[in-house]
């Protein structure tokens, strides 16, 4: 049997997605960015689910993103938070997914931000004790572990 340890990179996708999306990606393939009908039946679906995840959050369809990816997730979600809301000091470990560590690397390098590192133990678990001063210390911060 194989086992997969991979998933900081991508996952397995739940079968139901699956059967979701097949008949999706075949049927609806247009650029949704186009204005011919390929591109506006993807722009519909494209709506549709923004509304249902909106629907499923609690939230307005104009507050839910779609991206390409993680790495842009993250970057997007990371400098949001930064620049929307002030905040000057972030918290996270050495052993942060690099799509994370390089963003708040590079806000950090740039002035715009204050990083700690929280250190970690010999398991790979944060010490909570230097967690707990690090956020003690300052009034704000962000924080990703």
């Amino acid at each position: 049997m194989k086992v997969y340890f991979d998933n900081a990179a991508t996952t397995p996708i739940d079968p139901e997605v699956v059967d979701t999306m097949v008949p999706i990606m075949k049927e609806q393939f247009g650029n949704p960015s186009s204005i011919h009908s390929f591109g506006r039946q993807t722009r519909s679906a494209i709506e549709k689910a923004r509304k249902q995840v909106a629907q499923l959050l609690h939230a307005s369809p104009s507050e839910i993103f779609f991206t390409s990816g993680g790495t842009e997730a993250n970057n997007t979600a990371i400098r949001c938070a930064i620049f929307d809301l002030g905040i000057k000091h972030a918290i996270t470990s050495s052993i942060e997914h690099h799509a994370v560590l390089h963003t708040l690397e590079d806000l950090e390098q740039r002035g715009h931000i204050k990083l700690s590192i929280v250190p970690i133990d010999e398991d790979g678990n944060v010490i909570i004790s230097e967690l707990e001063n690090l956020l003690s210390s300052h009034d704000n911060s962000f924080v990703s572990l």
